[in-house]
């Protein structure tokens, strides 16, 4: 027989033995990269609804990434489609030091912003040497700030010249490559009565014109900051090209006066209508016009955005797009780059082609005959020279609302067009330095 205090020293001993076992048991299914119980890791992909209509993109991506990756599972949270919006609720999360969402998707404009405000994580330290060279540099440049890539290219959008390629057919025109080409073309249809404008695209006072004003720049041979990027490039003779060039197609006739007021669906119908030889606009604007019931299906192409004379022949398109973002916050940062770095690999970019209407971001996919014979869009963007906007600046909003404000009332007529550039140089030099709201 066992006396009392040898069987409170077995019991003391059995309880001793039992609470390590459950302790090695959470340790071996917990911690940052592990969940409680069945070992499977949970992450959480914020992203609003992508790909075609009857296809979202976010379903099929997680269910062919969880195939893969049997450890690993993915709830979709929708975000907002409103990108304001979905930025602010993001903030809001974050800044509360909140660890949900893992992983999520966000405007290429914000790396800066968020990288500034500690609000997401520092991919680039964490992704092996050479992992960029499967993206155009300029989509990396957009993403960088201080030195450090924070957001992964998801997909990529660009700008493209829209045009009515009956009508050029009909007059035995060429497609133009430069905007001297688009002016006079636009001229022998009006005087045709083809149509009643020449050119439409986006001048209302947004990001918008912020996106044209760039790619005006660009072509010219300029920029809206230095190339070392703490001043204003504005005061250049090449820019003051650009800048009269844009206002000259207002108030020549190729482009109507209502172009002050036009974002993208207004800059879209009027194009759809019939109103307009060409248009300038993003990739959706294709599918739209095609789809069935347009009347303009079946009679517009699509090609790279026109260079302008005396520049160095680059066609440039602004880049857009999303790239997706890890949570500083995110409790499982080893599994959310896995499943970062497997949407953005080029077997699950070839992937989002072929079931999407998205541009792959990797440069080998995009590039590839298989997914080039997918649409014309796609053909058109490996002839863009894609130019990132001065995004890598945590005062990237104020740069933009300095542009797009200055721009619209030069266009309007409130801002003369001498002294539009230098008034566009210290407007966003004073956004350089913080002191504009």
């Amino acid at each position: 027989m066992i006396d009392k205090p040898r069987r409170r020293a077995h019991r003391l001993m059995r309880l001793a033995a039992a609470v390590l076992a459950v302790t090695i048991t959470a340790a071996c299914g917990s911690g940052p990269d592990g969940a409680a119980g069945d070992g499977r890791v949970k992450l959480t992909w914020q992203a609003a609804p992508f790909g075609n209509r009857t296809d979202d993109a976010r379903r099929y991506l997680v269910t062919a990434f969880e195939r893969a990756h049997p450890d690993i599972d993915v709830q979709v949270a929708s975000a907002p489609t409103n990108v304001d919006t979905n930025r602010a609720g993001l903030t809001t999360q974050i800044l509360g030091h909140s660890a949900s969402p893992d992983v999520f998707n966000g405007d290429v404009a914000w790396a800066a912003q968020f990288a500034s405000a500690g609000l997401v994580w520092p991919i680039g330290k964490h992704v092996p040497k050479g992992f960029w060279d499967r993206f155009d540099p300029a989509t990396v440049k957009g993403a960088t700030y201080q030195g450090t890539v924070y957001g992964v290219p998801l997909t990529l959008d660009q700008a493209f010249l829209y045009y009515r390629k009956d009508l050029l057919a009909k007059h035995h025109l060429p497609v133009p490559t430069t905007w001297e080409q688009v002016a006079e073309q636009s001229r022998i249809l009006r005087e045709a009565g083809d149509v009643d404008t020449g050119v439409v695209w986006q001048g209302a006072s947004y990001e918008g014109l912020t996106a044209v004003t760039n790619e005006f720049l660009a072509a010219a041979g300029a920029g809206l900051l230095s190339k070392d990027g703490r001043h204003a490039g504005t005061e250049s003779p090449a820019a003051a090209r650009a800048l009269s060039y844009m206002d000259g197609l207002l108030h020549d006739g190729v482009s109507p006066k209502a172009t002050v007021t036009y974002q993208e669906p207004q800059a879209l119908q009027a194009f759809a209508n019939g109103d307009a030889a060409f248009l300038r606009n993003w990739a959706y604007a294709y599918g739209t016009l095609e789809a069935e019931g347009s009347p303009l299906a079946g009679k517009v192409g699509v090609t790279a955005m026109p260079a302008l004379k005396g520049g160095d022949g680059t066609r440039a398109s602004t880049v857009g797009g999303w790239n997706v973002y890890i949570n500083p916050n995110s409790r499982h940062q080893k599994a959310a780059l896995e499943f970062v770095t497997w949407l953005t690999s080029p077997a699950t970019q070839k992937l989002m082609a072929e079931r999407s209407s998205t541009i792959p971001a990797v440069d080998s996919v995009r590039s590839s005959p298989e997914v080039q014979t997918l649409s014309p869009v796609l053909r058109a963007s490996l002839e863009n020279d894609l130019v990132a906007r001065p995004t890598t600046s945590r005062y990237y909003s104020q740069i933009s609302q300095a542009t797009s404000s200055t721009v619209n009332g030069m266009l309007s007529g409130t801002v003369g067009v001498s002294a539009a550039p230098r008034r566009l140089a210290e407007d966003i030099d004073a956004a350089l330095a913080g002191r504009r709201l």
